[in-house]
């Protein structure tokens, strides 16, 4: 293609302005200096820099899976220096947003996309998307409790000032810990649950989202969907 569609697509400049970058000779294919404006590139074969640094296109891809750490913040920086989610991305991932962020010290599955409408209606409460989380307490949860968390518990007010209501989906129990399904996803709903009915969680893993499991991805790592997990994840939210 030619060199300014492909610096372009790399997120350099739009073509004309990519065409300015060449004439200042800030542009080399293959550690020449370009000095030509229909150059023709191979995205694949040749090496293109602007200003010394390589470019790429981005990779093409829509959706994303990682294992998020304890520890890491689902933001694209952070004020106080802490590692981001981003920070285990290569840079042709970086443009991409994040699916239902999960806070400070939970950790597990993250989706991250660059369709917005995907985005919007995998995160948006009238579409009930299903979350499934793993969830380890301070001690043993009652079955009288949990059947309160199903019924639903205020949970404090929000940003608006108006009083919050969440409830479980479902929940299942098992040897030392147990599941909880949700499908809205407010701001540090299960821990605030939890504490509404007397319980400190000890550690919390998103092990689901959207009927997509996590799986056996390490931890810190990351994967593209295949194409039947996408097609498992539009087919949640059809309208």
């Amino acid at each position: 293609m030619r060199i300014n569609k492909f610096l372009s697509l790399c997120g350099v400049a739009s073509r004309r302005a990519s065409d300015d970058l060449i004439r200042q000779g800030r542009v080399t294919v293959n550690g020449d200096v370009l000095e030509g404006l229909g150059r023709e590139v191979d995205e694949h074969k040749d090496d293109v820099r602007v200003d010394g640094k390589r470019v790429r296109p981005p990779k093409r891809t829509s959706i994303l899976m990682f294992h998020k750490p304890a520890g890491c913040v689902c933001s694209a920086s952070d004020p106080q220096g802490r590692t981001t989610v981003y920070d285990y991305l290569p840079a042709e991932y970086r443009s991409m947003k994040y699916i239902g962020r999960l806070d400070l010290q939970s950790r597990g599955l993250l989706l991250f996309t660059d369709d917005g409408d995907l985005l919007y209606k995998l995160t948006h409460p009238k579409f009930e998307v299903p979350r499934s989380y793993y969830v380890w307490t301070t001690r043993p949860l009652s079955h009288a409790d949990a059947q309160k968390l199903v019924d639903g518990v205020e949970i404090g007010e929000n940003e608006k000032g108006v009083m919050e209501s969440a409830h479980a989906e479902e929940i299942f129990f098992d040897q030392g810990f147990f599941e909880m399904v949700l499908c809205e996803g407010k701001n540090r709903e299960i821990r605030r649950m939890l504490e509404q009915v007397g319980y400190t969680i000890r550690d919390l893993k998103r092990v689901t989202y959207a009927g997509i499991g996590l799986g056996n991805l390490p931890t810190g790592e990351f994967r593209e969907l295949s194409s039947a997990e996408e097609k498992i994840l539009r087919e949640a939210v059809e309208d």
